[in-house]
């Protein structure tokens, strides 16, 4: 039996184990990883005609699966089965990582849970089908290789996980201020050349080490500002102390937050005029303030007062795209 998706890898990881799901085995029949469901946001007043438009949110991505299992032996058959349940059995706060690879470097991530029965059907001795609803709360798609851009006093970029930046970070460093930029091109092609039209917003996680005082975050493409600088401003005394700016996970305005070492909030050092809600990563495409449509190039801006060679800016994201 040939396997019309064999172009496709499809392996779910869970519980810190990996599972291949589309083999000879286990045979993956059909997918849509297209666009998630859009919901337009409007209001009115009460002698407008029609309303006016205030963007759109994305809602759960709702992923149908269909697989064949193949098996010679009744041992295998149940193997088969097995993996499926293993894989799909309903958990608390602990989503199956799926990941298509399309060959080429093209691989995109979604995470999932059961949304309703996983169907064992049309049995005929050891060969069976079996579907599903998936959900995906967050309803886009990521590379699965995280992306790590350092900012440092020896003035560049770096990767944790093997990601080379092909810029340098200018410093202007007085006696202790630091005024860094750096150009991110988020959500690139597969050619990696420019950004990706089907780009996704990113907010990513951003951890400031000390010492430090009154630390600045611009995204100078969106015009986005992090300002810690009220109540007389955040003070790192070293580089055992210091503060994440978590604006990802979940992705929700009530879930963002901003903790020290300790675990303790710091957001009272959150300027009024500060855009902690909307700080992103804009893909390609996205229209900007001036009206213009970016091109997934984001300049992201750190400035900070009496800073050392210790002192240093971490961000964490992911490449996220709307589909595929």
């Amino acid at each position: 039996m040939t396997n019309p998706l064999g172009d496709v890898s499809l392996t779910a990881r869970i519980a810190g184990l990996t599972y291949d799901l589309n083999s000879e085995a286990i045979r993956l029949l059909d997918y849509d990883l297209g666009l998630a469901t859009a919901t337009r946001l409007s209001q009115r007043t009460p002698g407008q005609q029609g309303d006016t438009d205030l963007g759109f949110r994305l809602a759960p991505r709702f992923l149908n699966l269909y697989w064949i299992m193949a098996a010679a032996t009744n041992t295998d058959y149940r193997a088969n089965r097995k993996t499926m349940l293993e894989v799909f059995q309903p958990r608390d706060n602990d989503a199956v990582v799926l990941t298509f690879d399309f060959g080429g470097g093209l691989l995109r991530n979604v995470d999932v849970n059961l949304d309703g029965p996983l169907l064992f059907s049309q049995r005929v001795e050891w060969i069976e089908h079996c579907s599903g609803v998936f959900k995906a709360a967050d309803p886009r798609l990521y590379h699965p290789d995280i992306k790590t851009v350092l900012f440092n006093l020896a003035g560049t970029g770096s990767a944790t996980q093997g990601w080379e930046i092909p810029w340098e970070i200018p410093w202007e460093i007085g006696t202790d201020t630091l005024n860094a930029t750096a150009n991110i091109l988020y959500a690139p092609t597969l050619e990696g050349d420019s950004g990706s039209r089907l780009g996704a917003v990113e907010y990513p996680v951003i951890r400031i080490f000390g010492p430090v005082e009154n630390p600045v975050i611009t995204n100078e493409t969106t015009g986005d500002v992090i300002a810690l600088t009220d109540e007389g401003g955040l003070v790192l005394a070293d580089e055992t102390e210091w503060v994440e700016i978590d604006l990802a996970d979940p992705p929700r305005r009530d879930a963002k937050t901003i903790l020290d070492q300790d675990g303790n909030s710091a957001a009272h050092y959150l300027t009024p005029e500060s855009d902690f809600f909307s700080w992103h990563l804009a893909p390609a495409g996205e229209r900007l303030p001036a009206g213009n449509y970016g091109d997934g190039v984001n300049v992201i801006r750190v400035v900070g007062a009496n800073v050392t060679a210790v002192t240093r800016v971490v961000m964490n994201y992911y490449d996220r795209y709307v589909g595929v």
